[in-house]
């Protein structure tokens, strides 16, 4: 760790700035990057010395690890706050010209400085912290690591202590923090998604550019699901999985999945018909995201179309959706230890047996699911004509949340972050991304096929053409209206299986091991709606080349 001290007074400054200056170039970041951090710097150390009160001394210390670079200034003095150091340098206000130059110094302070600068005053010590460079590779290493940890103690935990104490500690410590999380999110996800989406549409001057853009966004939602399908066939034509010997493990396991099953509903018309709410509090209760984003479309529009007369409310829209994402932001950063329990929860109670019975259904599952993400990267190449390495370098994050967490709506805020890596328009990510965790299923989609001919196998049944034909009509009407209940794919197959003559009671096969195809199902689910809202956003020139590029 790079450290300086210096004196604290004003001619000192200049010496200070070097070192930070020396330790940027060291650390070769961008020439932008560097001019900003310096006026910052400057700005620091200029407060710091102001307030210093008696001649002190002014500690820089450089930490940051796995790509990350701070500098931390410690210093003994009075208490004071960036508005502190902004208001040194306003002009006074004598005239109607000094408030304009000082309303373009506080933005200009504001933009150097952003969110980058935290103050703590602590028993007559200042101290600042200055983030130069947050990687996001970091946080992607301490989720990975959180999920190998999780998987490593929850195996041991299973394999050296009794059953009722794995499950105790399982019970008691692992699920209280994941369900913690978990509902802090659920709280979350409604509002963000209803100001994110209501935002957006309000930032546009044409509506008809938001109904053509929503129209290709809904097409290729559509065409990826087809796709998936045939991937899903193509899948299991090349492997031909299916013991009939596996029929003897058909038990009433699966009977509390089939009651779930019995009363859902997944037909377009009835998902067209729940998109309109009877009331505005039952959607966010019930974490309905397709009546979220109706009510925010129509409280954009109305923003949009008011707006040159009432700016309140869509400024008070735009406020609130960086409120809520500054709340998931930091909410996010428990997510190492969040992935930690969930894969130590989920190794204590899964029952490996069934996973040797079972095993060629996974990896099989995982082979298709892996080749849907190849044709994701296949159409950003010939669609979008964009590096695909680029789009998994910056969104293998959100993957990896998708992958630990196994729920989209839980990953929506991970993933609208890294589309704005990528460098897709909030107009755009903002109302797709909700609207694909809703309606875009693609991984559900190939694991649906593959698991309905596993079945089919297992049973011996033939899959005619006329048989194949109503199972793709199902399987698409089931990815964009599945039901809205806990595990909603697995009680798809209950629903599913039925229709090509195998029992709903057959799912109890596949439900020991499920949650290991659903990390990745849901993984992909979440990159087919990325990888459609970047392909629109490039297509209606509302994406950033060079930063999705950097």
């Amino acid at each position: 760790m790079k450290k300086k001290r210096i004196l604290s007074k004003k001619d000192n400054i200049r010496e200070g700035m070097d070192f930070v200056e020396a330790t940027l170039t060291e650390k070769k970041i961008s020439k932008k990057e560097k001019a900003r951090t310096m006026l910052a710097a400057e700005e620091i150390l200029s407060g710091l010395v102001n307030n210093a009160g008696e001649e002190t001394y002014i500690d820089i210390e450089v930490s940051g690890i796995l790509g990350n670079v701070s500098f931390n200034f410690k210093s003994k003095g009075c208490e004071f706050d960036i508005d502190s150091i902004t208001d040194s340098l306003l002009f006074p206000v004598e005239r109607s010209d000094d408030e304009e130059a000082n309303s373009i110094i506080r933005n200009l302070v504001n933009k150097v400085v952003g969110d980058r600068i935290s103050i703590r005053h602590d028993k007559g010590l200042n101290k600042i912290s200055l983030n130069v460079r947050r990687s996001s590779y970091a946080a992607l290493v301490y989720t990975l690591i959180g999920l190998g940890l999780g998987i490593l103690v929850g195996i041991i935990l299973k394999q050296a202590l009794p059953v009722d104490v794995s499950g105790a500690i399982s019970d008691n410590v692992f699920s209280p923090v994941y369900t913690l999380f978990m509902n802090a999110l659920k709280l979350i996800v409604g509002p963000l998604v209803f100001c994110s989406v209501a935002s957006s549409i309000a930032d546009f001057g044409d509506l008809k550019e938001l109904g053509r853009i929503a129209l290709k966004i809904v097409g290729m939602y559509l065409i990826t699901s087809i796709i998936a399908f045939f991937v899903g066939l193509g899948t299991y034509s090349l492997f031909q999985i299916g013991d009939p010997s596996l029929k003897s493990m058909v038990s009433n396991a699966a009977a509390s999945t089939i009651a779930a099953g019995g009363s859902a509903q997944f037909s377009i018309k009835d998902t067209i018909i729940g998109i309109i709410p009877n009331n505005i509090i039952s959607p966010f209760l019930e974490s309905n995201l397709l009546q979220i984003i109706f009510m925010a479309v129509v409280m954009g529009i109305t923003a949009a179309a008011i707006s040159k007369r009432m700016p309140g409310l869509k400024n008070g829209l735009l406020t609130l959706n960086n409120a809520f994402s500054l709340i998931t932001s930091k909410l996010m950063l428990l997510m190492p230890v969040v992935v930690f329990c969930a894969m130590a929860k989920m190794m204590i109670s899964m029952d490996l047996s069934n996973l040797g019975s079972v095993l060629v259904w996974v990896p099989v599952d995982y082979f298709g699911a892996l080749l849907m993400i190849c044709v994701y990267m296949i159409l950003l190449l010939i669609l979008a004509r964009l590096n695909p390495f680029k789009f998994l370098k910056k969104f293998n994050k959100a993957m990896i949340t998708a992958f630990t967490l196994s729920s989209s709506n839980a990953t929506l805020p991970t993933s609208a972050k890294q589309c704005e890596e990528l460098g897709v328009s909030s107009k755009v990510y903002s109302f797709s991304l909700p609207l694909g965790a809703t309606i875009n299923m693609d991984g559900t989609v190939v694991v649906l096929t593959i698991t309905s001919l596993f079945m089919a196998k297992i049973f011996g049944l033939d899959i005619n053409g006329g048989m194949l034909l109503s199972l793709f009509i199902a399987i698409i009407v089931l990815s964009i209206g599945s039901p809205g209940v806990p595990n909603g794919a697995l009680v798809g197959f209950t629903l599913l299986l039925p229709q090509i003559g195998i029992p709903a009671e057959a799912v109890s096969i596949i439900m020991g091991v499920y949650p290991l195809v659903s990390m990745l199902q849901t993984a992909v689910n979440v990159t087919g709606d990325a990888t459609v809202t970047t392909i629109v956003a490039k297509n209606e020139k509302l994406l950033d080349v060079g930063k999705y590029n950097s």
